[in-house]
């Protein structure tokens, strides 16, 4: 009985150590997810300058046809 006992402590052990230095995929999917996060937070901003700097040649040709 005692055989048994440690054997499944060892066990436990082993399983404990293994699923310590085992590469965490839920870690891994988190920082692919913020990097993805992150770069299309990076495009959007470049978009909207891109909209704003059109948006101000769009009423600046416009004031200039209402002069001419």
């Amino acid at each position: 009985m005692g055989y048994i006992i440690l054997a499944l402590v060892l066990v436990g052990l082993v399983t404990l150590a293994v699923s310590y230095f085992k590469e965490d995929r839920v870690k891994q999917m988190e920082s692919q997810l913020e990097e993805n996060s992150i770069a299309m937070m990076q495009e959007l901003y470049k978009v909207k300058k891109k909209i704003r700097v059109l948006e101000e040649e769009v009423m600046i040709g416009d004031r200039d046809n209402f002069k001419g």
